[in-house]
């Protein structure tokens, strides 16, 4: 199609239907679609841009792009093309905002960065052709539930859980310092990448305070023992599909994963939210899932294996014009 015809433009508050109405979300990530409830949250963040591909007055494609490590490192994410103009190359115009002179195109900036869903994102086949180079792989599941079983379990738990629990809830400070720590970097992020809420970052100091939203909460455990230490954190959204919680694991799964859970649930609950609950598992790859089977299950979570997908994988390229 005739690139003249688009123009890309900065995405405000008020734009907000307008980008809602690119593509229906109940048919992005099997109606886990995150954009809708976390929209406003990610807008006032002051590492993030959002960008629309306009024709005419119409919103026909959308992409979010987050600063991170330091300002070397630019994510995409969230993007979405309408169906009308689906494989015309929309994408492929917003993505050189990036790389040729775009809003985005800042000196320090050297990475352009993203993650998708194994087996099903295109990315794989762009890895095989050398686009991209793969940073980081996890593995990931899913559980389901409903509110009131969550409620009812999470109060039967807490009544037969000692309370004197190992694990404690952290601020972005103490996400930090553990970060830095080369004697626990070694087992949370062997390497050298941490992702969370679909974000891949550099495991350095700075980027805590970006890792840290109004939704996340972060839960650590056996601090003094590197080669077991649990660091958790979570993050969940409105979707279409009902109420998603999203749980990434570093380090050692053990019997204190009950422990994480009860702290990040103890937010979670607190938040008006729909019936349906689906939660998703994340640690790296290989992880023996058997302490968060059984912990997840105590809460009232059964195990869900279709539609999903096995993984995540986090890729990065040179932005060709730094070359």
């Amino acid at each position: 199609m005739d690139s003249s015809l688009i123009r890309c433009k900065r995405v405000t508050k008020e734009d907000y239907e307008k980008v809602m109405a690119i593509f229906p979300p109940l048919e992005i990530y099997n109606g886990g679609d995150y954009l809708p409830d976390y929209f406003h949250m990610l807008i006032d963040m002051p590492n993030n841009e959002m960008y629309a591909a306009v024709i005419g007055d119409t919103f026909v494609g959308f992409t979010l792009m987050t600063t991170v490590d330091d300002g070397r490192s630019v994510v995409t994410r969230a993007g979405r093309v309408s169906k009308e103009y689906a494989g015309k190359g929309i994408a492929g115009i917003m993505l050189k905002w990036v790389e040729i002179g775009g809003p985005l195109y800042r000196p320090e900036v050297i990475w352009h960065k993203t993650t998708g869903s194994r087996p099903h994102s295109p990315l794989l086949q762009l890895i095989s052709k050398g686009t991209y180079n793969k940073t980081l792989e996890q593995d990931f599941r899913f559980y389901d539930t409903h509110k009131r079983t969550l409620q009812n379990k999470y109060s039967s738990v807490i009544r037969k859980e000692n309370p004197s629990l190992k694990s404690e809830s952290i601020d972005e400070k103490m996400l930090g310092e553990i970060i830095a720590s080369t004697d626990h970097k070694q087992y949370l992020f062997p390497e050298d990448e941490i992702v969370v809420d679909q974000v891949p970052y550099r495991a350095i100091k700075s980027n805590a305070p970006l890792i840290i939203s109004k939704r996340t909460t972060v839960v650590v455990s056996d601090l003094n023992c590197p080669q077991r230490t649990l660091l958790s954190i979570s993050n969940f959204w409105q979707a279409p599909i009902g109420m998603f919680f999203n749980f990434n694991a570093y380090g050692c799964l053990s019997e204190n994963t009950k422990e994480h859970l009860i702290l990040h649930f103890s937010k979670f609950l607190c938040r008006p939210m729909s019936e349906y609950i689906l939660f998703r598992g994340i640690s790296s790859q290989g992880t023996s899932w058997t302490f968060l089977d059984s912990a997840v299950e105590e809460f009232g979570f059964n195990r869900r294996t279709e539609l999903y997908g096995t993984g995540v994988t986090s890729v990065r390229r040179r932005i060709t014009s730094k070359l």
